[in-house]
């Protein structure tokens, strides 16, 4: 009974060990994404167009915080393709013995993410939509 306890309870430590750290890189790879679009969505409906990447550029370390367990910190950058910003966020979960718990893939427990939007701006959108309601005419509002 002692020799197969000392083979069990090692394994059974192991696979505890696995799936806390597993979690640590789910939770991440979530949060990660969650803050990406976040901060592109935010950045996307600024009033004036040309402030858009400016405004993620300043919100990005507010926005990923030091809410991600494990890791050494987030990097993040941003792009900008004509109505279109992009960010990109990267971080590294620490493993205690990165050997033995590896993920699939070269990086092994690397997360990387992009999020992107079309940048617009609400409110041109809404005068354009009263704009045509008013030369179109709506039937259910009658003066």
């Amino acid at each position: 009974m002692t020799v197969e306890a000392g083979f069990i309870i090692p394994w059974v430590i192991f696979v505890f060990v696995f799936l806390i750290y597993a979690g640590f890189y789910l939770y991440d790879k979530c949060v990660l994404f969650q803050d990406a679009y976040a901060v592109c969505f935010r950045g996307s409906i600024q009033k004036d167009e040309s402030e858009a990447l400016s405004y993620v550029n300043a919100h990005l370390k507010e926005q990923f915080g030091e809410k991600y367990f494990g890791t050494d910190g987030v990097w993040a950058d941003t792009d900008k393709k004509g109505r279109e910003i992009t960010v990109y966020g990267s971080c590294s979960v620490r493993v205690p013995v990165g050997h033995f718990l590896t993920m699939a893939g070269n990086d092994g427990w690397r997360i990387q993410t992009q999020a992107s939007a079309r940048i617009m701006n609400p409110t041109k959108i809404v005068r354009r939509c009263r704009m045509a309601e008013n030369v179109l005419g709506n039937p259910k509002r009658k003066k």
